[in-house]
């Protein structure tokens, strides 16, 4: 199934060069490859988040006898983080006839869902919105989904990243967020959010960004805007852009909260809640040792997080003023003295 000449020129026309298209378009795989499945591993950017669920993958096969090297190959992509790149990848993995996809977040589960077969088994993971990708339904059981599919669902706990800044900030009734409509898992973590915060009489006050390189001076716009606090979703424009948040919430004093556990290690972040990436990975990991052992997916349901890991920074906490309960501090996994 090569792609097809105007195809790939159109990708190449929308802006999408980068080092990984041009990978990309290259044979996929090693010239060393070992006798054993080939998994297409497919991220939207190279950041921690999805490499920590990719390490987990991993490690869950290696748990279960398939070696990288030795007894299964893997072809790991990024998309540079544009959406064309996705599909483009997408379409070489089938073009090479890769024995299984791995979809690390939304987007590019959304290209496999355009683009892979149903003969060949898709797993997913660090994903929001399996439903918006076209995976399925809720809540994705055995019959509510593509045959195909089978992955974690990763919906960041936003209700408690507000209880969280409740704990520190008894009187909180405004926050802002920064994320980027045009991703669907976005909006969709978004909704979430105001659903969670309208249940506590918080307000959220928003803006929008198209990519990462806009969320510094939304940053600043919400703090011109008297928030109380920032609060982050599963974004990638913020996953990039966190560190301007950070800074902008360390320069005006405001807290910022994240969903992603190693934000905590950045000055400006007060406190992070949010799941162990590492075993979103482990746990889609195990479903694929289960399909490669031969289990249909279609006999599988999708699997919802449910392990959080809370962190605090009491560095940042001292430079903008703010007094962390003692009880947050004991129930932190991770303490930034």
């Amino acid at each position: 199934m090569p792609l097809q000449r105007r195809e790939f020129l159109g990708l190449m026309g929308t802006g999408a060069v980068s080092s990984v298209v041009l990978a990309a378009c290259g044979q996929l795989g090693s010239t060393n490859k070992v006798k054993g499945p080939t998994i297409g591993m497919l991220q939207l950017v190279d950041a921690p988040p999805p490499n920590a669920v990719r390490q987990g993958f991993e490690a869950a096969l290696a748990k279960a006898g398939y070696a990288p090297g030795k007894s299964v190959n893997f072809i790991q992509k990024d998309a540079a983080g544009e959406l064309p790149n996705t599909t483009l990848v997408m379409k070489k993995f089938v073009a090479d006839q890769v024995d299984m996809v791995f979809a690390i977040g939304t987007p590019p589960l959304q290209a496999a869902m355009k683009t892979v077969p149903e003969t060949t088994p898709v797993v997913f993971a660090y994903c929001s919105n399996p439903w918006g990708a076209g995976a399925g339904t809720p809540p994705g059981g055995v019959g509510q989904h593509k045959p195909n599919v089978v992955g974690t669902i990763g919906t960041n706990p936003m209700g408690k990243e507000l209880d969280l800044a409740r704990s520190i900030n008894p009187k909180l009734k405004t926050v802002g967020v920064i994320f980027n409509p045009g991703e669907p898992n976005s909006e969709s973590e978004a909704q979430v959010l105001r659903d969670e915060a309208a249940k506590r009489g918080i307000t959220v006050v928003e803006q929008s960004v198209a990519n990462s390189g806009e969320v510094l001076q939304a940053a600043q716009v919400l703090a011109g805007k008297a928030i109380e606090a920032f609060v982050k979703i599963g974004d990638y424009a913020t996953i990039q852009g966190f560190g301007s948040i950070a800074k902008v919430g360390l320069e005006k004093k405001i807290p910022v909260y994240s969903v992603d556990a190693d934000d905590i290690k950045l000055p400006g972040c007060l406190a992070t809640i949010g799941w162990a990436y590492f075993d979103d990975g482990f746990a889609a990991g195990e479903l694929a040792v289960r399909v490669l052992k031969g289990e249909s997916p279609k006999t599988m349901a999708f699997e919802p997080l449910t392990k959080t890991e809370l962190g605090v920074n009491l560095v940042t906490a001292k430079a903008i003023g703010v007094t962390v309960p003692e009880a947050v501090i004991q129930d932190a996994k991770t303490v930034i003295r």
